[in-house]
C-alpha cells in the first residue's frame, strides 16, 4: 500500500503531466551555461528515471539560464520526488526556483498539490524511524518557507517524540543556525518554551541513563525555562505599559 507521500508524488506527475518539452529546448537555454550534453541527458530518459546528476544543473539554473516556466513545471514532479531520496533538500538554489517562478500564482490545483507534497514530506520525515539532525533541520526550514511556520509548528506539536526532543537538544546546543526567515526563527524558539515541551524534556531526562546526554538535556531544559520566564516577563511589561497609556 502506498503511503501518503508516495500518493502525493503520483498526483504531482498527474497534475503537471500536461506540460511537455515543446519546440527547441536548446533555444530556451543559455549557449554559454548549458551544454548540449546536459540537454541530451534531460531529454533522453523518461522523467521518472532521471537521476540527480542528470537534472541537478536544471534544478539550480531553471528559468534563469535553463528553460522557461513550462519546462520547469514539466520537470517539477521529478525534482520534488528527488528530495525524498537525495541530498538536494539543503540546496537553497533548488527551492528558491519555486518562488522565482511565482508558484503561488499558478493554477489552484497546482498550488494545492505542491503544498500537500511539502506537508506530507514534513510528516513522513517526523515519522521516520531514523533521521539525522541536518535532515530534520532542512525539512523544517524548507517546509516553513512554503507552508508557513504556523502550520509547521502545528505538525511538530503532533509528533513530539524522543527523537524530536533530541533534535531540540542539538538545535539549542549546537545548531541555532536554522536557516529560516528571522520571524520564523523567533516563532520556532518561542514555541520551544511551551510548558508541554518542558514537561516532555523532563520525562526524557529522567529516563536517560547516559550521564552526558542527561546533562545536555538538563542544560537545554534550563535554557528554555529561562527563555520562557523572560518572554512572560516581557509580555507582562508590555501589557502594563499599554495599560498605563
Amino acid at each position: 500500500m502506498q503511503n501518503d507521500i508516495q500518493k502525493t508524488i503520483k498526483k504531482l506527475y498527474k497534475v503537471f503531466g500536461c506540460y511537455n518539452i515543446v519546440d527547441n529546448f536548446r533555444d530556451r537555454s543559455c549557449n554559454c551555461c548549458v551544454t548540449d550534453e546536459e540537454i541530451k541527458a534531460l531529454l533522453s530518459k523518461p522523467l521518472t528515471e532521471l537521476k540527480e546528476e542528470d537534472i541537478y544543473h536544471f534544478m539550480t539554473s531553471a528559468l534563469t539560464t535553463f528553460g522557461n516556466v513550462e519546462d520547469y513545471k514539466h520537470f517539477l514532479p521529478r525534482i520534488l520526488e528527488l528530495i525524498t531520496v537525495s541530498d538536494v533538500l539543503s540546496d537553497f538554489e533548488v527551492f528558491e526556483k519555486l518562488n522565482y517562478a511565482n508558484w503561488k500564482l499558478w493554477k489552484e490545483v497546482e498550488v494545492l498539490t505542491i503544498k500537500t507534497f511539502f506537508h506530507e514530506f514534513l510528516v513522513s520525515t517526523l515519522k521516520a524511524k531514523k533521521v539525522l539532525f541536518p535532515d530534520l533541520a532542512d525539512t523544517i526550514n524548507v517546509c516553513g518557507r512554503y507552508l508557513g511556520i504556523k502550520l509547521v509548528l502545528k505538525e511538530l506539536e503532533r509528533h513530539v517524540s524522543d527523537k524530536f526532543l533530541k533534535f531540540i537538544v542539538d538545535f539549542k546546543l549546537e545548531a541555532t543556525y536554522l536557516f529560516l526567515e528571522e520571524e520564523y526563527l523567533i516563532s520556532f524558539n518561542k514555541w520551544l518554551t511551551q510548558s508541554f515541551i518542558l514537561g516532555k524534556l523532563e520525562v526524557l531526562f529522567l529516563k536517560t541513563e547516559n550521564k552526558l546526554e542527561a546533562n545536555r538535556i538538563s542544560i537545554v531544559y534550563t535554557l528554555l525555562e529561562n527563555e520562557k520566564e523572560y518572554n512572560e516577563s516581557r509580555t507582562k511589561r508590555k501589557s502594563i505599559s499599554s495599560f498605563n497609556r
